[in-house]
């Protein structure tokens, strides 16, 4: 279905002016609508409908917060009908591009990922592993580096596509088929979703009584200096801190992440739609992270705003 250009192109208008500002960009968001068919129950809850979720809805919102340009990442709503992101991608292809979600139950993966990649052909610039997506019995062996994973990781070499990685159930039970991803002879980038998701419970709102699991944060750290393929994404503030933005318990554990991965592999991210149920939604978000790199070299800063992602994802369009 086609996307309301004009709605989009008249957010676009409304956008304050780069000049020479370093370009920023939102590496980690959704978009949906119910003018496309959603999956047998992937419809969206009532509060994250059109009205919230769209991409007039997205535009509206990146205007308001002086955002560039943005990674949309396939929804679980569509599981794998890549066609109504691929609309949303070529209204904007100056603005936006798109991360695929790999089939790994697909009867040929890396057939079936080539196939959504061609539905918008070079704004299809990363793939995403959701792990729970694969059989129970990958889950005890080789999981994401089983055969599936390395049909997917072949053409994942073949495109330059960058994997990311969603850690939904924590990143422990994970951390050897991302290693062995990473060592593979085709290796990519492969880029760790939400902090790795090291809070508990990171459907829920904040709160102070939720525990944040440091050992596992601890350990993405040490794969981010062992591997200098392995990429994080600051994203979605709200499912890994205890607080509401600016979010401010973070701060200590981005400098741990700044450590470990410096800024040339770190990007921020939203998580739009859920965010703008959170207070300040997605500006509220960009503004808690900027807090955090207010004392880096304007490079520095730069890179985790926005140069990372841009770089990594090929916005070409997009730079300064």
């Amino acid at each position: 279905m086609r996307v309301a250009r004009r709605a989009i192109l008249a957010a676009m208008a409304t956008a304050t002016p780069r000049s020479s500002r370093a370009v920023v960009v939102d590496s980690h968001l959704h978009v949906w609508s119910s003018s496309h068919p959603y999956a047998k129950g992937g419809e969206p809850p009532a509060a994250l409908g059109d009205a919230v979720a769209s991409a007039a809805a997205l535009e509206t919102s990146m205007a308001s917060a002086n955002i560039d340009a943005a990674l949309i990442v396939q929804p679980i709503n569509y599981r794998f009908d890549h066609a109504h992101v691929a609309s949303v991608l070529k209204a904007a292809p100056q603005r936006y591009r798109g991360v695929a979600l790999a089939d790994p139950t697909a009867a040929d993966p890396g057939a079936a990922l080539r196939e959504a990649c061609a539905s918008a052909p070079g704004l299809w610039t990363g793939v995403r592993f959701n792990p729970y997506l694969w059989p129970d019995d990958a889950k005890k062996s080789a999981w994401l580096a089983d055969a599936a994973g390395l049909s997917l990781l072949e053409v994942c070499h073949d495109l330059s596509l960058p994997i990311g990685v969603m850690a939904f159930g924590g990143l422990p039970p994970l951390l050897p088929s991302i290693t062995a991803l990473l060592e593979h002879p085709k290796a990519v980038p492969i880029v760790i979703d939400h902090w790795g998701f090291p809070r508990e419970d990171p459907a829920a709102a904040p709160s102070p009584d939720l525990t944040f699991d440091g050992d596992a944060f601890d350990a993405l750290c040490a794969l981010g200096r062992r591997h200098d393929n392995l990429y994080l994404k600051l994203s979605a503030l709200f499912r890994v801190s205890g607080a509401s933005a600016p979010h401010s318990d973070l701060k200590p554990r981005f400098d741990r992440a700044l450590g470990a991965f410096g800024p040339d592999r770190l990007m921020w991210g939203s998580d739009f739609p859920f965010v703008q149920l959170q207070p300040g939604g997605q500006r509220a978000s960009l503004e808690a992270l900027r807090s955090f790199t207010r004392d880096l070299p304007a490079p520095a800063r730069d890179a985790i705003l926005g140069g990372t992602a841009a770089k990594l994802f090929r916005f070409d369009a997009c730079a300064t």
